[in-house]
């Protein structure tokens, strides 16, 4: 065997020996399958992020994270960020790297958020970054309730079943934005013929393959 091919031997050996001794750091079982990405910029750049495969979420492809969050370096800096529907924790912890001063996620899977949360403690944002175990449409009245205001929320639930108009239909009744806040919708680019954006005015949507990212603001008083 050539020199060389025993190094990538070796190398993968401890790659996925690494990956084994975080997700147990993590709570996860060493057994149990699991998703792994990188924050691709800003203070955690390439941090590998680590979150149970539960079946029911994936990470969205790394091209989908960057170019949605380029379009948002403009307003992401000092941000008050809501992630609604937060999955694996890669659109927060994107937020967070590139300077949002707050990153709040809604997750109503107690393993996903305790898998975000356990990591934004271990990368020293968790005083920026939180994830609630909480389902959206009990999460958006309460912090209405509260008086919180986003300066950007992105909603990226489950397709096919109907939660984003749902949810953009809470706005009416709970609204947590302010006339500058940017609220990002994504769904699959085939949803575009049965979802209504009736409740906000549309000012922008930016299709990558299957996924569009519709973009809302609320009307200007």
């Amino acid at each position: 065997m050539a020199s060389g091919t025993r190094t990538l031997i070796v190398s993968a050996a401890q790659s996925a020996f690494v990956i084994r001794r975080v997700a147990i750091s993590y709570g996860m079982p060493p057994s149990e399958k699991q998703f792994e990405f990188s924050v691709i910029a800003g203070s955690l750049k390439g941090r590998k992020i680590v979150s149970p495969n539960l079946g029911i979420t994936r990470p969205p492809l790394s091209r989908l994270r960057k170019s949605i969050f380029d379009f948002l370096m403009p307003y992401i800096v000092d941000a008050r960020y809501l992630d609604l529907y937060s999955g694996t924790g890669s659109y927060l912890f994107e937020a967070a790297s590139r300077g949002a001063v707050e990153a709040v996620g809604i997750e109503r899977e107690p393993r996903l958020a305790d898998a975000i949360n356990r990591q934004a403690e271990l990368f020293g944002v968790s005083d920026r970054l939180v994830c609630h175990t909480e389902d959206v449409f009990d999460a958006v009245p309460r912090m209405h309730n509260e008086g919180r205001l986003f300066d950007i929320i992105m909603i990226a639930p489950p397709q096919y079943v109907g939660l984003l108009d749902r949810t953009l239909e809470l706005f009416r009744h709970y609204p947590l934005f302010t006339p500058e806040t940017i609220i990002i919708c994504q769904h699959d680019t085939s949803e575009l013929k049965v979802l209504l954006f009736d409740v906000l005015p549309i000012v922008q949507q930016r299709k990558y393959g299957h996924t569009t990212f519709t973009i809302l603001r609320p009307p200007l008083k």
